[in-house]
């Protein structure tokens, strides 16, 4: 028996070894390692890398991180040849992003296979059958525009969103949802980048962020529940509630104790309650006054951070102010939204208007996990090709205007 539990381990450790091992090839992680040092001729790779740096540069990209010394090995050569075109395909992961759910595909096979082929020439034809997101070839015309022009903080930008652009060729997404936190926008895009559904956003405040992240939206609930996080109920509500029971019945909200209970909150003594000792939690029901409106959409993390509609659908048209959530994002179209994720129109026209009462919550399960990013890019170019700024509306590059 012993010696049968030893061989099953063994076993067992060798498939977590190879599994491993090929996710991390799969995935481009033991790139470094692969580039050969034999079978291709640095004096020729070193002057198509001088214009691999050349084309870097023009579309934004810092070469000084593959400067090399006539010291370097070939293998460090090789690895920064091969990093130069990947970063050239694939970008880097954008700095700001901090939660990843959404696969990344690198072909790092591709960039050793460029080097050992003709050390490097065809690489540049070969970067060019890249797929071009949406308008970066304009993007890359005012770059260059503005380097020329001295203006170079806008040109910092303007090299981050090309670099987004870049990164978006990591993956292999038919469809895919952007929210731009500092254009306050949402948007819908084919791999083209051709945009199928625009529609303004209100993202969270300075000091409540909304976070940077890749993720999947996997369902849509309507007439939701909106419950409370425990930070907002103690910090916010709970204060409310000692000063006025009252705010309770006027927000339609209920009490459930930590077995998910509802619970009478005459029956609670309000004042003996602090945050050091709030054994309940705040949940908002369903309907027209709910802060979640009447539609949620769930992603897959970070956190207790989703879209939804909102009980205050004129914010969109009578305020500016587009950064005043708690970190969630409320959409300006919420039944266009839920229609195109689901495939077909699952909600009428009149659905928003008719606001009925005591519902429950419904799910409606997407077809496929919708993939989504959420990012900070302070510069992109309009349908017309017109450059667009938007402020540092999170303070996140000091303020500083475009």
């Amino acid at each position: 028996m012993e010696r049968r539990t030893i061989i099953i381990l063994i076993a067992s450790a060798v498939v977590v070894l190879f599994v491993g091992w090929f996710a991390l090839k799969h995935f481009g992680l033991l790139n470094k390692n692969d580039v050969p040092a034999e079978g291709w001729n640095r004096g020729q790779a070193e002057v198509v890398m001088r214009q691999l740096c050349r084309a870097a540069d023009s579309v934004g990209i810092d070469t000084n991180r593959y400067s090399f010394q006539a010291t370097d090995t070939k293998k460090e050569f090789g690895e920064k040849f091969t990093g130069l075109l990947l970063e050239l395909r694939y970008g880097l992961k954008p700095s700001r992003i901090t939660y990843n759910k959404l696969p990344e595909k690198i072909d790092t096979v591709w960039a050793i296979s460029m080097l050992k082929k003709d050390e490097g020439r065809s690489a540049l034809d070969s970067l060019k059958k890249t797929p071009i997101f949406g308008h970066y070839t304009t993007l890359v015309t005012h770059y260059t525009r503005l380097r020329k022009a001295g203006v170079y903080d806008t040109a910092k930008y303007v090299r981050q969103t090309l670099n987004f652009y870049r990164y978006l060729n990591r993956f292999e997404f038919d469809r895919f949802l952007v929210v731009n936190i500092p254009a306050a926008q949402l948007n819908i895009y084919d791999r083209s980048g051709k945009c199928l559904l625009p529609m303004d956003v209100i993202a969270g405040k300075k000091d409540t962020k909304t976070p940077f992240f890749t993720t999947y939206l996997t369902d849509i609930i309507t007439y939701p529940y909106w419950n409370v996080p425990r930070g907002i109920g103690i910090k916010e509500i709970l204060p409310k509630v000692q000063a006025n029971i009252q705010y309770l019945d006027n927000q339609n909200m209920e009490v459930l104790d930590e077995k998910e209970q509802v619970v009478d909150p005459y029956l609670i003594d309000w004042a003996s309650l602090s945050a050091e000792n709030f054994p309940y939690r705040f949940r908002q029901a369903s309907g027209c006054s709910n802060s979640l409106g009447l539609i949620k959409f769930n992603l897959t993390g970070p956190g207790a951070i989703y879209l939804h509609d909102t009980n205050a659908r004129d914010l969109f048209d009578q305020t500016s102010d587009r950064w005043r959530s708690h970190g969630c994002m409320r959409v300006q179209k919420p039944v266009e939204l839920a229609n195109y994720l689901m495939e077909k129109p699952v909600l009428d026209e009149g659905f928003m208007n008719r606001c009925m009462v005591d519902q429950k919550p419904q799910t409606l399960k997407l077809p496929k996990p919708f993939p989504v990013f959420v990012v900070y890019n302070r510069v992109d170019v309009d349908e017309k090709g017109n450059l667009r700024g938007y402020n540092d509306v999170y303070g996140l590059d000091g303020g500083r205007p475009i």
